[in-house]
């Protein structure tokens, strides 16, 4: 049967033991610490003045027969917050849910002249709103900051090229090594006059590099951006470091910063080389995730060095560190493509690509919930046998490899590439609805090598970004149809928040606070939950005293949703419509910051509280049905459509003494 038991073993110092019994039912449990104010509902005693609410635990193994021991920071208990309450849970979501009795804890000594009180458990509809660790952080991303991390991405490619071009020609090492030394002042801006350089007369075998070179404009554009990177990293920036995230937690949307274009113009035709054009359109001219946009240009940068021999080894040579800019090269390497030579003669397009307008960018959109299609075509100056084409959706953050399927081809010529690329749909459910992914096709094949007779494997790659959709995606968010304060702290308790509590130590002191606020969304959280406080006090043992409070709410779509129906008549959103809400870019707006100062006075034995709950404004959001798509899958055709959901856009800081 579901248990929830809970008895004092023994205070341990730093530590208080408790043991628990949940039973064989229930696998999982929290605890809540409060004072000694309780409610009664349906029956069942709830402490009310929770101080703190834990996040669920387990699930026990079978073989404890749900007993255990636990083990609380003493200093989450003092004279006052001495009640301590078990819950037992069915599974992580809480549901099928039974509580102990309230316990009372012994108390050693607490000689603190400040308690700091946290957030009341208590919710509508009798659901728990627990406390969970602060994890959120500002992110102040520039642009100067996205143009660094760019420059290391792209510096690293070039690189292993650089070390991939000295193995097959140890003479061209001098010049560029000239490139990348420090007293590179001058552009090796040519091929033509890198080959030049190593004609008779200097010992140099000028074949072994023009014989890896169908197109010899790509080491052109290689050793042009070499020098555009050095004088990059040379140059004093004038640049005006902008914020363009705000005071956003997470890193938003960003456009390619400038800086690529002035210092870097031979990137984009790169670039051109192994990305649809559609992707490159949307990088150039943006907005896109800052990680999305970062994660494509490795993508796109690794593919190209593929174009020399021993690319691969060299550069995984450069990226032993744990930067995480370079996280995307480090598993663009471990990917599961074979390792290839690329051939730049040979070329292969996504067709039929169709972009539609939405969130005021261009997009290319496929239908999460069928089977898709990409029909390839190729341009190759030969026939090619038989080959081999890989399908694969990555994640254009990390370049992790999300789905694949392989297909083998032959008699290839230019024009359409005959066969049936398919991701099935059952490949595509661990992918989330209305977020971006990179489909990529890798065509590759053997031949012999002309040289010593052996085979190699020869390829071609092409990459284009999509955003995979329900029946919705979010476009964009509109005017406010009405402002509703939460502030009756009975009706909507889930919403208001206790953040800190203290008591004064000495008559006609002062406390200051300096307080942030975050409202962040979790798509993935079923449940509100109170962020932990995290206060840091000045070092004043008597007198005024001053300090710095940083706390918040993570808010659950679902229960914003929920909130839409207290306060409001307007259609509740149903399945489809709650999935689109649920992608980064709303989640990226809605997120808020408040900042205040606040101060108490009081005597000796007073107390003061602090609480804050939120004013919403009730929103029109627009979302774009999609109203048609083709046989591939692939969106052709999208309206809009209006609903409303509420979004906090005022902190209410409310403080009371007594």
């Amino acid at each position: 049967m579901a248990l929830a038991i809970i008895q004092f073993e023994a205070n341990q110092g730093k530590t208080t033991r408790f043991h628990i019994d949940i039973g064989t039912v229930n696998r999982f449990y929290a605890y809540s610490i409060g004072d000694d104010k309780t409610f009664t509902r349906n029956g069942l005693t709830f402490l009310e003045n929770a101080r703190f609410v834990s996040p669920v635990f387990g699930p026990l193994p079978p073989e404890t027969l749900g007993r255990t021991f636990v083990e609380i920071p003493s200093d989450r208990f003092d004279f006052r917050y001495r009640y301590l309450q078990l819950y037992s849970f069915r599974d992580r979501q809480r549901n099928g849910p039974a509580l102990s009795p309230i316990v009372p804890v012994p108390i050693t000594s607490n000689s603190r002249p400040i308690s700091l009180s946290f957030s009341s458990p208590s919710v509508m509809d009798n659901q728990l709103v627990p406390t969970q660790p602060f994890s959120y952080q500002q992110s102040y991303s520039t642009e100067m900051g996205l143009f660094s991390s760019i420059g290391k991405v792209v510096g690293k490619v070039a690189s292993g090229v650089v070390k991939a071009v000295k193995a097959v020609a140890p003479v061209a090492a001098p010049i560029l090594t000239s490139v990348l030394g420090p007293e590179a002042g001058v552009a090796v801006t040519g091929v033509t006059k890198l080959l030049d350089t190593l004609f008779p007369g200097t010992g140099g075998h000028p074949q072994q590099i023009k014989s890896q070179l169908q197109n010899p404009d790509t080491l052109n554009q290689i050793v042009s951006l070499i020098s555009q990177l050095q004088k990059a990293k040379a140059a004093p920036s004038t640049a005006k470091a902008l914020s363009f995230e705000s005071y956003s937690p997470f890193p938003g949307k960003a456009m390619l910063p400038s800086g690529v274009f002035d210092q870097m113009p031979a990137l984009m035709p790169l670039l051109g080389r192994s990305l649809h054009p559609e992707t490159v359109r949307t990088i150039s001219s943006g907005p896109m995730r800052s990680r999305v946009l970062l994660g494509t240009i490795a993508h796109g940068a690794l593919e190209v060095g593929k174009h020399f021999p021993g690319f691969i080894q060299a550069i995984a040579d450069e990226l032993h560190n744990d930067d995480p800019d370079l996280l995307p090269l480090r598993n663009g390497l471990k990917g599961r493509e074979p390792e290839y030579h690329r051939q730049e003669t040979v070329q292969l397009h996504f067709a039929g690509i169709h972009p539609q307008i939405t969130g005021g960018a261009s997009r290319v959109l496929y239908r999460i919930d069928e089977d898709l299609t990409f029909p390839l075509v190729l341009d190759t100056p030969r026939p090619i046998s038989r080959g081999t084409v890989r399908l694969l959706v990555k994640n254009p953050e990390t370049l992790e490899v999300l789905a694949e399927e392989k297909y083998p081809v032959e008699n290839l010529h230019s024009g359409p590439v005959y066969g049936n690329f398919r991701l099935s749909r059952g490949q595509l459910r661990s992918l989330k609805p209305n977020e971006e992914y990179l489909i990529c096709a890798v065509l590759t094949w053997t031949a012999h090598s002309s040289h010593t007779g052996n085979k190699k494997r020869l390829g071609t790659s092409t990459a284009v970004l999509v955003t995979l959709v329900g029946d919705y995606i979010f476009d964009r968010l509109e005017g406010v149809e009405e402002k509703i304060p939460l502030n009756d702290p009975k009706e909507y308790r889930p919403y208001w928040h206790k953040v800190w509590q203290g008591d004064f130590a000495e008559d006609g002191q002062s406390i200051a606070l300096e307080c942030k606020y975050y409202y962040v969304l979790e798509p993935e959280e079923r449940n509100n939950a109170r962020m932990e406080t995290m206060l840091h006090m000045d070092d004043q043992h008597r007198g005024d005293q001053s300090g710095k409070l940083k706390t918040g709410m993570v808010l659950s779509p679902q229960q914003l949703e929920r909130l839409l129906a207290w306060i409001s008549d307007k259609p509740r959103l149903d399945d489809e419509e709650m999935a689109a809400l649920c992608c980064c870019e709303f989640r990226d707006s809605f997120h808020q910051l408040a900042r205040t100062q606040v101060e108490f006075e009081g005597d000796e034995g007073d107390s003061a509280t602090l609480w804050v709950y939120p004013e919403v404004d009730l929103r029109r959001v627009v979302l774009k049905q999609v109203m048609d798509s083709d046989a591939n899958g692939h969106v052709l055709e999208l309206s809009d459509r209006t609903v409303y959901f509420p979004v906090p856009s005022t902190v209410h800081f409310l403080g009371t003494s007594s």
